[in-house]
C-alpha cells in the first residue's frame, strides 16, 4: 500500500470552484491504494442515493463499469477511517459498486479525517463539485451543503435565503458561498432552485431525462395536492413537446377552479392536520416548507 499527502487536496480531479470550501473542512488528505474488501459503505453520506432510487440500477451502472475494465479508477474515492477496521465510504459508491462489478482488487482512496458532521459535508461537496450533474442533482446536492455550511435544516435555509433576497443581512454569507460553488447566487436558489425541491419523483425523474425542461415542471408546481390533473399534464408535456407558456395556459384555470372550492378545501384539510404530528423525515420537511409557505402567504395578504 503506497500513500502520499495532499494538503489542500491540489490536483484532485473533479474540483473546481468549491476547491476552497472543501480545502477550508478537511486540511488535508491521504492518498492510498487499498484492497477494495476494506472499504465498507454508510448509505447515510451518499447525496444522490437519497433522492435517487435507480442511481445504482446495472443499467446506469453498465457504461461506469466498461471504463472503469478499460481505464480502472480515475478519481480516487473519498473514505474515513472506520474504527473497527477499514474504511468507511464518503463519496463514491457508483464508483465503487462499478469497480466490484469488475472484479477490481485495489482501488484509489482519498482518506480524510472526519467526524459525520464532516464526513457529510465532504460528500455532498464531492457531489456538487462533479461536471455532469444535472440541475436536479445539483440543487439537492447544493440544498444539503447550505445544511452543512449553515446547521439549519432545508426549510429554514429556504426561509434565510428568502430573507437575504428581500434584503436582510446576510450574516451567514450565503450569497457569496453560493457564487463561490455554483456561480448563481442568493435570488436564483430562494425563487428558482426551491421549488425543484417540490417536484414530484416523476417529474424529477422528467427532468433528468430530458423529457421535459425545468421551466415545465416549475408551471406544475402550484398544483399540489392535485396528483392526477397534475401527473396527466406531466405526461401531457412530455408527449407534446410543450413549453413553460403552454403549460401555464392549462394549469391557469385549473387553478381559478380550485380557488371556488378553497372553503371545502380549508374545512377538509382541517380535519386532517392532526396527522401532521406523526410525519417523519423528508416529508415532515415538507410539511414544515408548506407551513412556512402559507405562513408566507397569509402574512402578505
Amino acid at each position: 500500500m503506497t500513500q502520499t499527502k495532499t494538503r489542500g487536496l491540489k490536483g484532485v480531479s473533479g474540483l473546481a470552484s468549491g476547491l476552497a470550501a472543501l480545502a477550508e473542512v478537511t486540511g488535508q488528505a491521504t492518498h492510498r491504494q487499498v484492497d477494495i474488501g476494506k472499504i465498507h459503505v454508510d448509505p447515510h453520506f451518499n447525496p444522490r442515493g437519497r433522492y435517487d432510487p435507480d442511481a445504482f440500477n446495472e443499467d446506469r451502472l453498465a457504461a461506469l463499469s466498461s471504463s472503469v475494465r478499460a481505464e480502472g479508477l480515475l478519481s480516487p474515492l473519498w473514505v474515513r477511517i472506520r474504527p473497527a477496521g477499514g474504511y468507511t465510504l464518503i463519496a463514491g459508491e457508483r464508483r465503487l459498486r462499478a469497480a466490484l462489478l469488475v472484479d477490481l482488487r485495489q482501488v484509489p482512496v482519498l482518506v480524510f479525517e472526519a467526524d459525520d458532521r464532516r464526513a457529510a459535508y465532504l460528500a455532498v461537496l464531492e457531489n456538487a463539485q462533479r461536471e455532469d450533474l444535472s440541475i436536479v442533482d445539483e440543487t439537492f446536492a447544493g440544498f444539503a451543503l447550505l445544511c452543512a455550511h449553515t446547521g439549519l435544516s432545508v426549510p429554514e435555509v429556504i426561509s434565510v435565503l428568502n430573507q437575504v433576497r428581500k434584503g436582510a443581512d446576510d450574516t451567514l454569507g450565503l450569497e457569496a458561498f453560493l457564487r463561490g460553488t455554483y456561480g448563481t447566487g442568493v435570488s436564483v436558489w430562494s425563487q428558482h432552485r426551491a421549488r425543484i425541491l417540490d417536484f414530484t419523483p416523476e417529474e424529477l425523474a422528467a427532468v433528468q431525462e430530458r423529457q421535459i425542461d425545468v421551466s415545465v415542471a416549475y408551471e406544475l408546481v402550484p398544483l399540489k395536492g392535485r396528483v392526477e390533473e397534475r401527473r396527466h399534464l406531466l405526461r401531457q408535456a412530455a408527449a407534446d413537446g410543450l413549453n413553460a407558456t403552454q403549460v401555464r395556459a392549462l394549469v391557469r384555470p385549473l387553478l381559478s377552479s380550485g380557488r371556488r372550492g378553497l372553503k371545502a378545501e380549508i374545512s377538509e384539510l382541517r380535519g386532517a392536520l392532526p396527522r401532521l404530528a406523526r410525519l417523519k423525515g423528508e416529508p415532515a420537511d415538507r410539511a414544515r416548507r408548506l407551513i412556512q409557505e402559507l405562513q408566507a402567504l397569509l402574512a402578505e395578504s
